[in-house]
């Protein structure tokens, strides 16, 4: 193939594959702004674990930094497929090309890989020689909201989006198990920044609550920093020493007040 149809290839997959990438996010807020809205209270309160409050125009700013993050996971999403293209990775189509059990077990390994990235890549951009100019974005976003998901500096979504071709270099992937993760990604991500602990108490207080990052987690992230940094499981910041020291504890409260179905008195939000 030559410079000329690749990039016309890629000009017509790319308006489909924005457009996906587009539905996806506002899908994703769409459902947990869903139940957030059609809840009652009674079933809500205890379920709040805001630490600071949200800002008046928050959420319009955050929504505008998600369109541009949109159009950088598209370019590299269209990088993707014409890699598979031009066999340059290991994307592939037929179920059975690599097994079915590596089909079943291939989504669980991602999730690995995927968490293992985020957390270090998170740690880096932590580091005060980058935060400012590359993840300060986010955190602009102190009380996190479900259109934080995507709010990211242009460098940060680069980051983000790498994931998955480098990934791909290595790990054979069928299109079903990257659309499952792609779903998930988003729907975990809208969940975390949330500000409402949405799973059942019996999820919270078993091994999810130990082992899977919760609302909680994500929101102590964003109010205080340089903790929490990980994605979908906890074990990294258990063994690198970045957990919060108050989120266990935080967390049994949280199952406690679940219990009751009645919060325990906590601090005013800090507003911005």
């Amino acid at each position: 193939m030559c410079i000329e149809d690749i990039l016309a290839t890629a000009a017509q997959a790319w308006p489909m594959i924005w457009l996906l990438d587009l539905l996806r996010y506002l899908l994703g807020v769409a459902a947990v702004a869903a139940v957030l809205d059609l809840a009652s209270q009674r079933w809500l309160a205890p379920r709040s674990v805001r630490i600071r409050t949200v800002a008046q125009d928050q959420r319009w700013k955050e929504f505008l930094r998600s369109l541009r993050t949109v159009v950088v996971f598209s370019a590299v999403g269209t990088t993707v497929f014409l890699g598979y293209r031009l066999g340059l990775n290991r994307f592939y189509e037929a179920p059975g090309e690599y097994g079915w059990t590596w089909l079943v077990a291939s989504f669980p390994v991602l999730l690995v890989l995927h968490d293992a990235w985020f957390y270090w890549t998170h740690r880096l951009l932590h580091h005060r020689k980058v935060f400012t100019g590359v993840h300060r974005t986010h955190h602009l976003s102190v009380a996190p909201t479900v259109w934080t998901a995507y709010a990211f500096s242009v460098p940060e979504a680069f980051v983000q989006a790498l994931f998955l071709p480098v990934v791909l270099l290595v790990v054979p992937l069928h299109s079903s198990v990257v659309f499952a993760w792609l779903l998930w990604m988003v729907l975990r991500n809208v969940m975390g920044h949330s500000g409402m602990e949405l799973l059942p108490r019996r999820w919270l207080a078993g091994w999810w609550g130990r082992w899977m990052t919760t609302t909680l987690h994500h929101e102590m992230h964003h109010a205080y920093g340089h903790t929490n940094y990980g994605l979908y499981f906890t074990w990294w910041d258990r063994w690198c020493g970045t957990e919060h020291p108050a989120y266990a504890s935080r967390l049994a409260q949280l199952v406690g007040d679940l219990g009751d179905g009645k919060p325990s008195p906590r601090p005013a939000a800090t507003a911005r």
